[in-house]
């Protein structure tokens, strides 16, 4: 009996064990991951990093793109340290979700991977010290990872240096200093080829160089007696190893060996990066709670590295993850809205679990995954459980309000259709620009009653109001010692403002728009001088025909790439650029030739002939008399090519003259 209980005990332990993934495991656990991607019917994701934001933050008054790339000059070199990945299956036995849930600590190592430079934010690391976060584990155990770019690069490298393994190109002269050493070790290598008292010997004491000099030197003296190979000990420090060989097949068996040992440390180097990848291969719903800055990080690095300009990332993030969920988005509109006093996760977890909500009952795969007795916050895989239970509760009340039974998840229901592929803006929500819509066209509401202020620094938040005291309430938001922005809430005496503080001595007011077009240009400059190097080269596929006939974005796979040179521009005359995705998850360019430009259509008149006039932007007026009239044949043509045009690309920099934060068409009320 003691056997038997000390077993399921033993059962129980390791089970749990599998959902934390670390260097030690992770061979083992891919299978098992991959297998619960593809079985899931939704993935939700969450992340750790060593910081948040390094320098300027955002302002509450950024458009999406001026959101964006501050988070690109601040965020992007802080490391991802954990990712939590839940997966939610459905079982038709008992008609309910199971949650398989996996925590990975990640941690990018040389060798052979590029030696990674990274920030760390001190309140970052103390904030997740205080949540039990262990840190020998992260550095010692940690899954490396890197982008699909240096992978590219690094198995390249692999393949030329192991082709030059069996010629004698490249022979570097000795120089004087290294003679003597050279010449001892091969004196004492030769000795132990001759003595044959043991297979091995190790040489110690000598650098990188000198392992070089001696890999040359000893493979010519001792070609077909001796294998050579650096070891690495457990202090990390490098020695050679030389081993005996007995006969030719044996030589062969050892090279054989090497390289695929170098393969092998290669594959365990990308690491992680197979996970991300096969999560965007699976084209799932993907959700997440606040998921801005998981998503940058996940594209950032395991991707390639994220574009400057924005439209570009935007069709790369909806490239790589069709189809994203925010639940702090979803939280934020009706009919959840008046109901949710706090979207934090664990807020809205509490809220949720009230009436007129309810938590569903979601059991787990083999014990891997979590239950909600458990308490681990700031755990990734643990914040994935939590915002996976919280979208199904919020999913089941929009059921329940519309009369459906809808206990299993469709990613293309009507349900989910206002809140898909918008990520929330936590600083920008009270501004009306909640969102960046990844498939679409973002918010562009008005900043006409906002203003950027200069003032002695000496000044306090009640010198600012006082100021303003005439003009009603005002929102605030300080840059620095000496300059904020104000916005007013009566937006009808924004020309009041100005006028009224044209001849002040004490202070600068200059409209919102004016501060802004300075401000994002030096985002812009900001962005591409500190991502100069680590701009991603766009590739172009080989087969010139690969998608003649696809226009927009295409994540179908491609095959093999040919990469293609930074330039300034990436298109060639007479030519558009197909992005595109391939298994491997690389975000590529192809050029194609053009469709045919978009035929004018002629204004439909009616009957009786009259005179109009159409306003284009309050700049010119154009009168219909001007205008020739087409015959009646003409008019017909252009009308069935009217109907044949399908706009299958959004114009990422178009904008629209007001957009509401939540439309009537966004919600369910």
């Amino acid at each position: 009996m003691r056997i038997l209980i000390l077993f399921c005990l033993y059962k129980t332990y390791a089970a749990i064990l599998k959902m934390e993934v670390t260097r030690n495991n992770f061979k083992e656990v891919l299978p098992l991951v991959s297998e619960s991607i593809e079985e899931a019917d939704f993935l939700v994701i969450d992340a750790e990093f060593t910081g948040l934001i390094n320098g300027k933050d955002v302002s509450m008054f950024d458009s999406p793109e001026e959101y964006y790339l501050t988070l690109l000059n601040g965020s992007t070199e802080f490391l991802l340290i954990q990712f939590g990945l839940c997966a939610f299956i459905w079982d038709e036995k008992t008609k309910k979700y199971q949650n398989d849930a996996y925590n990975f600590y990640l941690y990018p190592r040389g060798r052979p991977g590029p030696d990674k430079m990274f920030l760390c934010q001190s309140s970052s690391l103390d904030f997740l010290a205080s949540q039990g976060f262990d840190f020998n584990k992260l550095i010692r155990e940690g899954i490396s990872y890197m982008t699909e770019p240096t992978e590219t690069k690094l198995r390249d490298n692999l393949t030329e240096r192991q082709k030059s393994y069996s010629n004698d190109k490249g022979t570097i002269t000795i120089p004087d200093e290294c003679k003597a050493q050279i010449e001892d070790i091969c004196k004492k290598v030769g000795v132990f080829v001759k003595e044959n008292k043991t297979n091995e010997m190790e040489v110690d004491r000598c650098n990188a160089f000198v392992r070089r000099l001696l890999f040359q030197e000893l493979g010519s003296r001792f070609k077909n007696d001796v294998f050579l190979e650096t070891k690495v000990l457990e202090n990390k420090d490098r020695i050679l190893k030389v081993t005996r060989m007995s006969s030719s097949d044996e030589r062969k068996n050892k090279d054989d060996e090497k390289k695929e040992k170098e393969w092998e440390d290669l594959e365990e180097a990308v690491g992680f990066s197979k996970i991300a990848r096969l999560i965007s291969q699976s084209e799932k719903l993907v959700i997440g709670h606040n998921m801005l800055l998981d998503l940058l990080h996940t594209l950032n690095h395991f991707f390639q590295p994220l574009p400057v300009d924005y439209p570009s990332f935007k069709e790369f993030a909806h490239c790589m993850f069709p189809r994203i969920l925010d639940t702090k988005y979803m939280s934020s509109l009706p009919p959840f809205k008046d109901k949710v006093n706090s979207s934090i996760l664990q807020h809205l977890l509490a809220t949720l679990s009230e009436p007129p909500f309810s938590l569903p009952d979601i059991g787990s795969v083999d014990g891997r995954g979590y239950c909600q007795t458990d308490d681990k916050q700031h755990e990734a895989g643990y914040d994935a459980y939590v915002t996976g239970l919280c979208f199904l509760s919020m999913h089941a009340h929009l059921a329940r309000m519309r009369g459906e039974e809808s206990r299993r998840v469709t990613a293309d229901s009507a349900l989910l259709r206002p809140f898909i592929n918008k990520v929330f803006l936590a600083k920008t929500a009270y501004q009306d620009s909640p969102y960046i819509n990844l498939a679409g066209v973002d918010p562009s509401p008005s900043r006409e009653h906002v203003f950027h202020l200069t003032f002695p620094k000496d000044w306090q938040r009640n010198d600012i109001n006082q100021l303003f005291s005439a003009y009603g309430q005002i929102l605030v938001q300080f840059l620095d010692e000496t300059s904020a922005l104000v916005a007013l809430t009566r937006r009808d005496l924004a020309k009041t403002v100005v006028r009224a503080f044209a001849n002040n001595k004490k202070v600068v007011l200059e409209p919102f728009i004016k501060y802004k077009g300075l401000h994002s240009k030096a985002l812009q400059l900001q962005a591409s001088e500190g991502r100069e190097e680590s701009t991603p080269l766009y590739v172009k596929v080989s087969a010139p025909d690969a998608s003649r006939n696809n226009q927009g974005i295409d994540c179908t796979d491609i095959g093999s790439p040919i990469k293609r040179s930074r330039s300034s521009s990436l298109s060639t005359p007479g030519k558009q650029l197909v992005r595109k995705r391939t298994s491997s998850g690389i975000f590529q360019v192809e050029e194609t030739e053009p469709p045919p430009k978009r035929p004018e259509i002629p204004q439909m008149e009616p009957e009786k002939e009259k005179t109009r006039e159409i306003q284009t932007n309050g700049r010119r007026k154009v009168s219909e008399e001007k205008k020739k009239e087409k015959p009646a044949s003409l008019k017909k043509k252009d009308i069935e090519r009217r109907k044949e045009i399908v706009l299958d690309k959004f114009d990422s920099k178009s904008t629209t003259q007001c957009v509401a934060a939540f439309k009537e068409s966004d919600c369910w009320d």
